[in-house]
């Protein structure tokens, strides 16, 4: 059976990993669900906050999920240094993950950022606000994420102002929170965005989150050609990772199709066939997608 696109991509970002961004990736660019200037028909009727998402998950657990959170619970209480109970709220953060509370998990994780106070530490929690905010599907709770998601990151931007990735997502989150938020407008994440490829202009992975942006959430694919376009011809002579070459070449197959450009499009499938020897399941794929081409007249 022939993948879809969608089914494609989902494969290649399954071996495209990129911290935050693909964090992002994997949530998906959402479009705004209320116009600007209206409210929520069934928003809430107050404002949601962590202790209220808190009580509710805990509400939903079973004991034997009860007993181990006391236990760890315990464990941070008995604690002797900062880093001991750092480590538990790790564990508390990793455990709440797994109960798939992403909002509850990252409110540990920030709480271990709170004590470390190092950059990775609060890039861990806006990451995990991050993956909460794709998650869920309540508004209150996509907003609350967002906004601490944008908290965190700031946090290690603070700590680590010469890391670009910080800045990246921090404008990424934005333009995530304005699509459920009226209150926010898309602008101030794309002026982020904007100032970072006029400072940085042959970055790859500036080039290539704006890349996604275009393709996947404008759907404007000759405005993101030239930018998967620039990630290929930097590899000539910087070191790009084999996952990212095949992302841009497979997005470059979509956008020379939009273009009737057969030639590029067979060239750009014979490339992304060649960078996804070690994924048999995707070339195979691959592959079959381009005979799929080739018979399509």
């Amino acid at each position: 059976m022939v993948l879809s696109k969608t089914q494609i991509l989902v494969l290649l970002s399954s071996v495209t990993l990129l911290s935050f961004l693909m964090a992002i990736y994997y949530m998906g660019y959402t479009t705004p669900s209320i116009k600007k200037g209206e409210d929520p028909i069934d928003g809430p009727k107050e404002i949601l906050t962590e202790s209220i998402v808190i009580a509710q998950a805990r509400n939903l657990l079973d004991s034997s999920q009860h007993v181990w959170l006391a236990e760890l619970e315990n464990q941070k209480s008995g604690a002797s240094t900062i880093d001991q109970e750092a480590e538990v709220l790790k564990l508390l953060s990793r455990t709440w993950f797994e109960y798939g509370n992403l909002i509850v998990s990252g409110y540990y994780a920030q709480k271990a950022a709170e004590l470390l106070q190092t950059s990775q530490a609060w890039s861990i929690a806006g990451t995990t606000y991050g993956a909460a905010f794709g998650s869920s599907q309540q508004v209150d709770e996509k907003k609350l994420a967002a906004r601490k998601a944008i908290a965190a990151l700031e946090k290690a931007q603070e700590l680590e102002p010469d890391t670009l990735q910080h800045t990246l997502n921090i404008g990424l989150m934005y333009l995530e929170l304005s699509t459920v938020d009226a209150t926010v407008m898309p602008m101030k994440g794309v002026r982020i965005l904007q100032q970072l490829d006029k400072d940085h202009p042959n970055n790859v992975m500036i080039n290539m989150t704006l890349g996604r942006l275009s393709a996947t959430r404008s759907g404007d694919l000759a405005k993101a050609k030239p930018r998967f376009e620039k990630v290929i011809s930097i590899a000539d002579t910087e070191n790009v990772s084999s996952e990212i070459l095949l992302e841009a070449h497979y997005f470059l197959i979509e956008c020379y199709k939009n273009e009737k450009h057969d030639n590029k499009v067979l060239y750009h499938f014979d490339k992304a066939i060649l960078l996804s020897v070690e994924n048999q399941q995707l070339q195979q794929q691959m592959i079959a997608a381009k005979q799929k081409y080739l018979e399509k007249d």
